[in-house]
């Protein structure tokens, strides 16, 4: 008896056991204290943490290469506009353009010259003679309007263009193609005098120089009052390129 009854007393015990720990268990998920708040004190601290410094970053790159609103593009921006900056001041500040062939005033170079509308081709020999300083007394003197030169200094370029080609140069005007750069690298402005030549400047005449034959004349070219650093010759193809350039 004594045996049946110590193993029924087991077995109730037992019993109780498997009882108390399926109610924990079926209560355990829906207790917001201990699993949750650990959980979530565990889980979250990670999650800040990696956000700000590791996820940052890779986001901030990400959107900027996107072209999404995020910080790091706002702060590249400044960084970028910076340097295209600095590259277009490089570019505009005393940058004269490379030429094919570089001299000094008084040398020659020989270049190629074209007249669409003439049907004109040939080649040139240009020599730069000199470069000068003028002023606006020079022109109200002549009775020449001064307009367009308000600030700005009229620099007289003296030249001798000589024909090596077959086909003359009548109807043409191969100095114009001639261009002056300051100190900064601006490029000055050709200022017209054909309907009143300036004594001082005056061009070159160009009917019938045929083959062999030259011309001496001075072209008129505005700058802001720098001192001028080159004279070139510009491309055929493109302007903003030089075939020769003169320097003193």
């Amino acid at each position: 008896m004594r045996t049946m009854r110590s193993y029924t007393t087991k077995l109730t015990v037992a019993a109780l056991a498997a009882a108390t720990a399926l109610s924990l268990a079926a209560c355990g998920p829906d207790n917001p204290d201990t699993p949750a708040g650990t959980g979530g004190a565990t889980g979250a601290a990670p999650a800040q943490t990696g956000a700000p410094q590791t996820g940052a970053t890779p986001g901030a790159t990400a959107g900027g290469a996107a072209g999404g609103s995020t910080a790091a593009p706002s702060g590249a921006a400044p960084s970028g506009a910076a340097g295209g900056a600095g590259t277009a001041g490089a570019a505009g500040a005393g940058a004269v353009p490379a030429a094919a062939t570089s001299v000094k005033v008084g040398q020659s170079a020989t270049v190629d010259f074209a007249d669409k509308t003439s049907k004109v081709a040939t080649k040139l020999e240009v020599t730069i003679a000199g470069i000068e300083a003028g002023s606006a007394q020079d022109f109200t003197a002549a009775k020449i309007s001064i307009v367009g030169l308000e600030g700005r200094t009229p620099m007289y370029v003296s030249y001798t263009i000589k024909n090596l080609g077959d086909a003359s140069l009548s109807f043409t005007a191969p100095d114009s193609k001639l261009v002056l750069f300051d100190t900064t690298g601006k490029k000055g402005v050709n200022v017209l005098t054909a309907a009143t030549p300036l004594p001082k400047c005056t061009g070159a005449k160009f009917q019938g120089v045929a083959k062999g034959a030259e011309v001496k004349g001075c072209t008129i070219i505005s700058t802001p009052g720098n001192t001028p650093a080159a004279v070139g010759y510009t491309d055929l193809a493109d302007p903003l390129k030089l075939q020769a350039s003169w320097t003193k």
